[in-house]
């Protein structure tokens, strides 16, 4: 079983304090309904702290966690005002909101103490405000005993002095504090005032006119007739004794009076003397062991839970020496640190390399400058090679792009055919490529239009969309991913040709997945040209022809991939006995599907095509660009036909050969 610990504070206890000029006076009391004071000591004043440590030594040892000390009443101001009789907390409320009214937070709440006592009727009540202002220091025993210390007001301790006879009043020459407290015919009259530091230092008897007048001024405001003004002052007077600059005027029978209220045990307590020495102190004692324990409750700081590191960091920085404190390093980081920071890299670069410094800095300063460079034409450019690979992964099974054309303002516009595909019809196809198209994040806003489809579903249609984001990746799904692995790939396996025994008629042709029929490449003005000039002639024979057969075609645009394997160079087609040319690896592969190959409109439109006819070098020599251009684009559609005998295709690829040459001279 654990022990219970002992408490080494005893809450009945009760300790108040007063500063005279040669000593700190402490009472030792015990609460009750009548407190008993249990021991009554002086300590000698010093200027270090340690007065503070013998008196926290002392009450560590009686046990004792309350310190009250008595406030100067030249450190408080002193309000009162009638409010009708009710409960105590209703009253304290109504004073409460009277001293926010008064004050307006100039002085906090728990530097204000309220208080009630009787009025001059049954029906009314006398309310008391004190308030010790911030500007004001007071007294104090040092911070070792400012946790448990509470403050009472002087003018509160001067209420339980006051008899009907006589005022009680104390004053303070050193401190030119004056405390009245008097009954009259208008009631209870509360006054705290000071005398000027002028007043004191011109002599006894400026410092006595002062008092006096406190004095008369006191009777006026409690009802004595002025007629009685003499002889009240001269019976005040009477009763006047002086210790030092410290001036108290009580009732004679001030024993008597604080005796009905205070039971006292110390060995001095039998003499009449001793009562008027402490009768300040056993004044507050009484105050703060009554229903004015209110009015001796002040704290120099509010109570409240420890700050957090930000309010400690904020009040810190609201002091004028610490924020300009915090300017200056402000200033030095921002200034000064960037200065330091630059000479501590040029004496490293020196250190590193001493010999190379100069020209190891314009060459950096050239590679940023590249950095910068490349970085503004990303943004104002288009990639076009990628956009156009985009584009092939975003194009399902069933569409034939006839034109591309790519601005960077107007975005990117789509010519095509759809044809149905199993059970999705045309619609569907090109819708889905709409959805690619905006879901790669390359692409948005994208639209299209369309005309009657034909007997046979297959229509024309028209796509736009905006180039949102040119310099994306999209993160395009395996099998839709043409720079993984090719459509002919995931269709036919690694590419390599077989031999087969069915003719390659109209029929099987159109069984091949469909590919663009004609790409165009953009230009930075929008426009589009003929895909054979802007691949630069890099593309070679199809594989087409009655009875031939070619590699099938890559659907990504410029994205073929290197390792497929070409069709071996010996492999022949049942019904032609031809043998088809190796296709170049390097070269954009090329179909015989679409357009030629039977199955569809291009192909009808290419059926009826007329070859061109043959031309000689000094024809070619006087052709002018866009003759030229135009003649290139009318052999690269007459090489597609299927129906060519070889003889004709050869002599289609040497014409196709010389034009390019012709091109590339013109300028």
């Amino acid at each position: 079983m654990k022990s219970q610990p002992i408490n080494a504070i005893d809450d009945t206890l009760l300790a108040v304090a007063e500063r005279q000029p040669q000593c700190w006076r402490v009472l030792l009391v015990r609460r009750g309904e009548r407190p008993s004071v249990l021991q009554a000591r002086e300590f000698a004043r010093s200027d270090d702290d340690r007065t503070s440590a013998d008196i926290a030594a002392w009450l560590t040892a009686e046990r004792c966690g309350d310190l009250r000390i008595v406030l100067p009443a030249a450190a408080t101001i002193v309000r009162s005002m009638p409010i009708p009789a009710a409960s105590p907390a209703q009253m304290l409320a109504a004073l409460r909101l009277h001293a926010e009214g008064m004050f307006l937070d100039s002085v906090p709440m728990a530097r204000i103490g309220l208080g009630t006592i009787d009025g001059a009727t049954d029906a009314e009540r006398q309310g008391v405000i004190v308030a010790w202002p911030s500007s004001q220091a007071g007294v104090t025993l040092g911070p070792k005993l400012e946790r448990i210390t509470r403050y009472v007001p002087e003018p509160a301790a001067m209420l339980a002095l006051a008899s009907a006879e006589y005022p009680a009043i104390a004053a303070d020459r050193a401190e030119g504090s004056i405390a009245i407290a008097m009954r009259g015919p208008s009631g209870m009259v509360l006054r705290a005032t000071r005398e000027t530091s002028a007043s004191a230092i011109e002599g006894d008897s400026a410092w006595n006119d002062g008092l006096r007048s406190a004095l008369v001024e006191t009777a006026l405001n409690a009802g004595i007739e002025p007629a009685r003004i003499k002889a009240f002052l001269a019976a005040t007077e009477a009763t006047a004794s002086r210790n030092g600059d410290r001036v108290l005027m009580l009732d004679p029978s001030i024993a008597q009076i604080l005796g009905s209220k205070v039971t006292a045990q110390c060995s001095d307590s039998d003499s009449e003397e001793w009562w008027r020495e402490w009768a300040v102190l056993l004044g507050a004692t009484v105050a703060a062991c009554s229903a004015l324990s209110e009015l001796t409750r002040l704290r120099r700081v509010e109570e409240r839970n420890a700050p957090s590191r930000v309010e400690r960091f904020i009040e810190t920085c609201s002091q004028p020496s610490h924020a300009l404190a915090l300017a200056l390093g402000a200033f030095v980081v921002v200034g000064v640190a960037p200065i330091a920071a630059a000479w501590v890299r040029s004496t490293v670069l020196d250190f590193k390399i001493p010999s190379s410094r100069s020209e190891f800095e314009p060459a950096q300063r050239e590679i940023e400058h590249q950095i910068a460079l490349y970085g503004e034409l990303s943004m104002r450019t288009l990639p076009i090679a990628k956009i156009l690979g985009d584009l092939a992964c975003c194009t399902p099974d069933g569409v034939e792009l006839e034109s591309i054309e790519l601005s960077q303002t107007q975005g990117v516009s789509i010519k095509g055919a759809a044809k149905a595909q199993g059970e999705r019809t045309a619609a569907e196809i090109v819708n889905s490529m709409a959805r690619l198209m905006d879901s790669s994040g390359v692409f948005e806003k994208t639209g299209w239009r369309w005309n009657m489809p034909d007997g046979r579903g297959i229509f024309k249609f028209d796509l736009d969309a905006v180039i949102a984001r040119p310099a994306l990746m999209p993160d395009f799904p395996e099998e839709r991913d043409w720079a993984i692995k090719t459509l002919s790939q995931r269709k036919y396996g690694s590419g390599e040709s077989e031999e087969t025994d069915e003719p390659a008629t109209g029929a099987t042709a159109s069984t091949q997945p469909p590919t663009p029929t004609a790409t165009a490449a953009a230009t930075p003005n929008g426009e589009s040209t003929p895909p054979e000039v802007a691949s630069g002639a890099a593309s070679t024979d199809s594989a087409s022809g009655s009875g031939t057969t070619g590699v099938i075609p890559s659907r990504g645009i410029g994205r073929r991939d290197p390792n497929t394997t070409p069709p071996a160079a010996n492999s022949t087609v049942a019904g032609s006995g031809t043998t088809p040319k190796p296709a170049d690896p390097t070269k954009p592969a090329t179909a015989g599907s679409g357009a030629g190959a039977g199955g569809g409109p291009a192909g009808t439109a290419q059926a009826n095509l007329a070859i061109p006819e043959p031309f000689t070098d000094a024809q070619l020599s006087a052709m002018s660009k866009e003759e030229a251009r135009t003649l290139l684009s009318e052999i690269s559609k007459a090489r597609r036909r299927e129906e060519l005998d070889a003889d004709t295709r050869k002599r289609l690829t040497e014409d196709f050969q010389r034009i390019l040459e012709r091109l590339k001279e013109v300028k």
